[in-house]
């Protein structure tokens, strides 16, 4: 009994010095997240995404005539974001997003195309975004954009036929990037936003209320 006694107690203490051991060598070897040098979204942020955008708009209280109830439109988009990391894969900060489409309009129940495509309709958020990195060492993230928006239909010069109209702009969106140097990474951004604006003319409120899905490509560095 004394020599199986012996033998148990001698395997314990074997089994208690190992995992002292592993427990220290844990406490000291940092996550991969950690280790100096390693690629993570943290600190300065600067995005740039341009993009396709595609306008779907209702609009009520139109001015003049024929009453025009709709716009429908696919043209090119761009944001630049800056902002930094308060909290581990957390991004705050301010964006400026623009789109610009080639609209057809819908007018007396029937669809309108400008004729010599000299009609651009242009819209301009400007407002505070989050972008959110669930693992920072990876590149899946969610974003969400607010702000002000101001929106007008140009000729070919640049020059503004309608009264500019404004109102907000909610945008939400997911992306992934790769990273291609140790702070640069590069990626995809679907983002979808719905807004409103408004403009008066001839003593007449217009209300345009419209989405815009946008497929963009994102460069950032981080």
């Amino acid at each position: 009994m004394r020599g199986w006694s012996a033998c148990f107690a001698t395997g314990l203490a074997c089994l208690g010095a190992a995992g002292a051991a592993r427990a220290d060598d844990s406490a000291t070897t940092p996550c991969a997240d950690e280790v100096p040098g390693a690629r993570t979204h943290d600190g300065f942020f600067v995005r740039s995404a341009p993009g396709l955008a595609f306008l779907w708009a209702h609009v009520e209280g139109a001015v003049g005539e024929p009453h025009r109830s709709g716009i429908r439109g696919i043209g090119q988009s761009g944001e630049l974001a800056l902002g930094g990391t308060p909290a581990r894969g957390w991004v705050v900060g301010g964006s400026v997003w623009t789109a610009r489409i080639d609209p057809v309009f819908i007018e007396g129940g029937q669809t309108v195309s400008p004729d010599d495509d000299s009609v651009k309709w242009t819209a301009l958020r400007l407002g505070p975004f989050v972008d959110f990195y669930p693992d920072p060492a990876r590149g899946f993230h969610a974003t969400a954009a607010a702000g002000l928006v101001v929106q007008f239909e140009s000729d070919t010069k640049g020059d503004a036929i309608e009264p500019l109209a404004y109102g907000m702009s909610l945008a939400t969106g997911v992306g992934y990037e790769w990273f291609v140097l140790s702070d640069v990474s590069l990626g995809f951004l679907g983002r979808f936003a719905l807004g409103g604006v408004a403009r008066s003319g001839s003593g007449v409120d217009e209300r345009s209320l419209f989405i815009v899905p946008e497929l963009a490509l994102s460069a950032t560095y981080h």
